[in-house]
This record gives C-alpha cells, sequence and structure tokens, in this order.
C-alpha cells in the first residue's frame, strides 16, 4: 500500500500505527464539526459555506495538484533510485493500476461533504420542528450519554452498529479510508458524519468538555485496554484481510467502539486539562499545522527514499523523517508561508511586514 519499501520492518511501529489509528481521524472529525458549529453560530449559514469554500475546498484543489506532482516526481526518483539510477521498462502493477485518489486529503473532501450534509439535516429539522423540540431532545440525550458511567459503550454504539453492517470489513485498519472515490463509501462517511455531527452538538453545551478533563486515566485505561483486545485478535501485523466469524465480528467491533471513544473523549480531556491557558508556542503550531498537513507528504516520502538504502535502525530513520520533515516544513511556514497568500488562504490571517501580527477568521 506504501510505494517506498524499506528492508528495516518493526512490529513497536506496526503496533503503534494500529492504536494510533484508532482515535486519530475520528478525534479530528468531532472537532471538525465542534469548531464548525462554532463558526456557524457567529457567522450564519451564507458566511459559514464561504469561509469554508476559501478555507477548506480550495485548499483542497490546490494542495492536490502540487502534491501530485511533488508525489509523482518523488515516486520515480524513488523507482530509478531503486534500479540503479535508471527508469524500470515498465511500472510495478500496483502503480500501473492505481486510480485516481485524494491522496491525504481525503480529509478535506470528506469534509465538504459534511459540510453540505449537516446544513441539509439542519434545514430539513426546521422545517419540521419549528419550535426546536427535536435539538432539545438531543441536547439532553447527548447530556445524559455523557454523564452516564457508560458513555463510551453508548456514543460507540452507532459505531459499532456500522461496522456490523459493512461487509468485507478490513477489520485491522478500522474505519476504511474514504479517499479512493468521488462518492465516498458508506461505513466511513456514516462513522466520520456521527462524530463530526456529535462535535458539533457539543459546542451548544461547552460545559460537557469540562468534564471530558476528568477521569483521564480511567479513559485511557479503558481505550488502550479494548484497543489492545482489538489488536491481540486482529494481530500485530498490518493486514487487509477481512473478518468472516460473524462472532469475532461482534465482539472486535464492540471493543473497537469503545476504544475509539474512549480514546477521543481522553485526548480532548486532555487537551482541555492542559492547552486551557494561552500559550504563543501552541498557538503558532496550531496555526502551522494546517499548512504542515497539507504539505508534509511529498517530504516525507523523499526523506524516506534517501534513506531506504542505508542500513540505519529503523528508529533512527523514524526520527529522522520526521525531525526534517517538521524543520523543512516550520522553517517554510516562518519565511515562505505564515505571510502570503497561502497562509492567507488556509487561515485567513493578515499580518504586518514582520508576519508576528494580525487578526484571524478562521
Amino acid at each position: 500500500m506504501w510505494p517506498m519499501r524499506d528492508s528495516e520492518k518493526s512490529l513497536v511501529m506496526s503496533v503503534t500505527i494500529f492504536l494510533i489509528h484508532v482515535f486519530r481521524m475520528p478525534v479530528f472529525f468531532l472537532l471538525a464539526g465542534f469548531f464548525a458549529h462554532m463558526m456557524f453560530r457567529r457567522q450564519g449559514a451564507r458566511q459559514f459555506l464561504r469561509n469554508r469554500a476559501k478555507r477548506i475546498l480550495l485548499p483542497l484543489v490546490l494542495g492536490w495538484i502540487a502534491c501530485f506532482l511533488c508525489i509523482a516526481g518523488v515516486v520515480l526518483w524513488y523507482l530509478a533510485r531503486m534500479n540503479g539510477g535508471q527508469m524500470p521498462q515498465s511500472l510495478p502493477p500496483e502503480f500501473a493500476t492505481a486510480g485516481f485518489n485524494f491522496l491525504h486529503l481525503w480529509f478535506l473532501y470528506i469534509l465538504c461533504w459534511l459540510y453540505a450534509g449537516v446544513l441539509l439535516v439542519r434545514r430539513i429539522v426546521q422545517a419540521i420542528d419549528h419550535q426546536g423540540a427535536t435539538v432539545d431532545l438531543v441536547d439532553r440525550i447527548i447530556l445524559r450519554t455523557c454523564s452516564s458511567p457508560f458513555r463510551s459503550l453508548l456514543l460507540g454504539a452507532p459505531i459499532i452498529l456500522a461496522f456490523l453492517l459493512q461487509s468485507d470489513w478490513e477489520w485491522w485498519f478500522g474505519i476504511p479510508t474514504p479517499g479512493y472515490t468521488v462518492i465516498p463509501p458508506v461505513l466511513p462517511l456514516l462513522i466520520y458524519g456521527y462524530l463530526f455531527g456529535l462535535g458539533w452538538m457539543l459546542d451548544r453545551q461547552r460545559a460537557l468538555l469540562e468534564n471530558f478533563g476528568g477521569s483521564l486515566s480511567m479513559r485511557l485505561l479503558i481505550g488502550l485496554g479494548a484497543a489492545c483486545v482489538c489488536l491481540a485478535m486482529a494481530g500485530p501485523e498490518a493486514s487487509v484481510a477481512a473478518v468472516e466469524d460473524a462472532q469475532v465480528k461482534l465482539i472486535y467491533a464492540v471493543f473497537y467502539g469503545i476504544a475509539m471513544i474512549s480514546l477521543i473523549l481522553a485526548f480532548v480531556g486532555l487537551g482541555v486539562r492542559f492547552l486551557a491557558n494561552a500559550s504563543p508556542v501552541v498557538r503558532y503550531l496550531s496555526d502551522a499545522s494546517y499548512w504542515m498537513y497539507i504539505a508534509h507528504l511529498p517530504i516525507v516520502m523523499a526523506m524516506q527514499t534517501l534513506l531506504v538504502p542505508l542500513e540505519w535502525h529503523w528508529a533512527i530513520k523514524f526520527v529522522t523523517v520526521n525531525v526534517v520533515t517538521c524543520a523543512v516544513l516550520l522553517l517554510a511556514y516562518r519565511y515562505c508561508v505564515r505571510s502570503s497568500w497561502i497562509g492567507l488562504m488556509l487561515s485567513g490571517k493578515k499580518y504586518s511586514k514582520m508576519g508576528m501580527r494580525g487578526h484571524s477568521s478562521q
């Protein structure tokens, strides 16, 4: 699934990827829903859509073009490097048969669907229920669910059901990556849509976030424990095999759903507890993170191409790739992006000549 094939393999990294993958994209969508509602509440529907077109849709289009060209160049460099400095006569089958995909920017593409979906649902609910009783009911359900000692199971129930309804579920990777088709697959769209909607509703009851900052140890214990059960069932090595036994699928789906919700709540709780106070460093990294997300993949792949032939320990390669990539991206952001039209497009900031002051319409 990954074009750069390194001779250095590690079960430690495989297990780490599995555990992080349980919650990394789900927490992004929950937070995206939270901040989307905050923006919608402040700006209204029309301004909200204009903002999202500038900050999400436009970076998706321009970022995809730039990343595709860079990644194509890096892959050709890799193939030549592995073939003694010359291009092979024919491309490997996985490249020759590869179709269109959104690369790592599929997150932005799915967000566009979710923005349209939540506004459509909101319009329908308003047309049916003029008094707002439906929204009030959902608010009460979320309040009671998040306050329940069984919150992980209750909040995870829709995710568990979605997994059970998925045929040929490649269970090791949890939620399938919806980046290979123009029409998103139903399973990831439902799960990410549910988490996005949950985040949207949580902005209506911000006091719940304070609850997430408590009992962190218990949430982390439950989340990691459930994730380890899933890891023991699926195996430590990455696999695209589908779960076949219905009973095994049920048990795995229940533990995966509990692990996902528990780790999401723990992750948000950690932010509430330790990042509540204003910090110039955290703010700067937060501003830079969108640029780093869009631009990181070609640099990561180029670094891997450089390091593949070297007989270094996998941990040294891992640290080197990450440190160099982050350094390059942060330097580029500071001197080329932050005060440029790209920074304006990504975060809506208008800076002085020093690039250090401004206001945000993000």
